[in-house]
């Protein structure tokens, strides 16, 4: 376990010594065909621990395929989004020449849109991103039957979005248009025309659009009667710098913050807990009825924004976690020495390495696993000596 003071010394000698005397080892060997009394799970960032801009970083292909070959369960868990989950494992695949991803090991930013799709069933919903009929088509695949997007809307009504798209392209409403839920997977194109376009509906009777609510500024009501008539929830994939945009102009409007907004993608818990389901069932899957117990779960990022701080407060919520989180923070990505000074022990990772293999090896060296490490012929004396 790291001091809550930024490693410098003591510490950064005892992980460089850890990780000496992990790379003069073997992993333990066993047939993929066994299953240890208990296992770790692992949950990779992508971006910074598995690949940056020059392409798969060192040893990550052998660290991914050597977990597969131990069929010890893992998933990817990123903020990245434009892959729909089958694109996102192909390319996986692909960059790390690996067999066998499948889709539900990866997890992105508007991944937990899925679980809602129930919940609206034909109910009109708007999608918006930077390209809205990518975002419908992945909308479509979580299961929305009712999808519309920013353009669509812009031609039934013109007389309320005059110049927003070419006059020849209008197709005015027949009937009238109710939005039940926005979701915004990534900055739009046109940031300014739909946020427009949501900041109406948020003042609408019911989510209406060309509606105005007979309760925005009524002093009696919560909220000042802002958002108080059936608008529509919005939810957030990838889009920070549109939502604070947003949720500002709201402010600008009403005098009121937005509310009845969720915002997804990591440290969001949902994307956490969605997570932590697709590596369960993925264990089991690999497993079948030997499947047994994960007895950690160790997230593997470079962000403590959004890696460390967000498995490290779903890990504290437990009301949600149905095992024990750990992290462990890389230094081949965003992080930087300092980053950790002065801040609360919720930015803190369990560990600290250089490296993906490097960081699998400390993961599954922990006490807890220490019974799994020697029944796979690994030797824990000589894996803690201080050689």
């Amino acid at each position: 376990m790291m001091h809550r003071s930024e490693p410098k010394s003591r510490v950064e000698k005892l992980i460089k010594r850890s990780l000496h005397c992990s790379l003069q080892l073997s992993f333990p060997r066993r047939t993929p065909s066994e299953a240890p009394p208990t296992t770790p799970g692992i949950v990779f960032n992508i971006d910074g621990v598995l690949y940056n801009k020059l392409g798969a970083l060192y040893q990550a292909s052998q660290t991914l395929k050597y977990l597969q070959d131990m069929k010890i369960p893992f998933v990817f868990l990123t903020n990245r989004w434009r892959d729909t989950p089958s694109e996102g494992a192909t390319w996986v695949r692909q960059t790390f020449d690996l067999t066998d991803i499948s889709p539900t090991q990866y997890i992105h930013s508007p991944s937990p849109f899925a679980t809602l799709a129930p919940h609206f069933s034909n109910e009109l919903v708007l999608f918006a991103g930077l390209n809205p009929e990518r975002a419908k088509s992945m909308g479509e695949l979580f299961g929305f039957s009712n999808i519309i997007t920013p353009g669509e809307v812009y031609s039934m009504y013109p007389e309320f979005y005059s110049g927003f798209v070419p006059l020849a392209l209008t197709a005015p409403a027949t009937s009238t248009t109710k939005i039940k839920a926005v979701f915004v997977f990534d900055n739009p194109k046109r940031p300014d025309q739909d946020k427009q376009l949501i900041v109406d509906l948020l003042l609408s009777k019911r989510g209406v659009v060309g509606t105005l609510s007979s309760k925005n500024g009524k002093r009696q009501l919560t909220n000042r009667g802002y958002q108080q008539h059936e608008q529509p929830r919005i939810w957030f994939g990838a889009a920070l710098p549109f939502r604070d945009t947003l949720f500002e102009h709201v402010y600008e409007k009403t005098g009121r913050e937005m509310i009845n907004a969720t915002t997804f993608g990591k440290p969001s818990p949902e994307n956490f807990s969605l997570a932590e389901t697709r590596l369960l069932e993925w264990h089991h899957q690999i497993h079948g009825a030997d499947a047994l117990k994960i007895d950690a779960i160790w997230m593997i990022g470079d962000n403590i924004e959004t890696d460390i701080l967000g498995a490290n407060l779903y890990n504290l919520d437990g009301s949600h976690s149905m095992c024990s989180w750990k992290t462990i923070l890389v230094s081949t990505g965003v992080y930087r020495p300092g980053m950790l000074s002065g801040r609360p022990t919720k930015y803190w990772p369990t560990l600290l390495s250089t490296g993906v293999w490097d960081v699998v090896q400390l993961a599954l060296r922990q006490k807890e696993d220490q019974l799994w490490w020697m029944n796979g012929g690994g030797n824990w004396d000589e894996a803690n000596s201080d050689n």
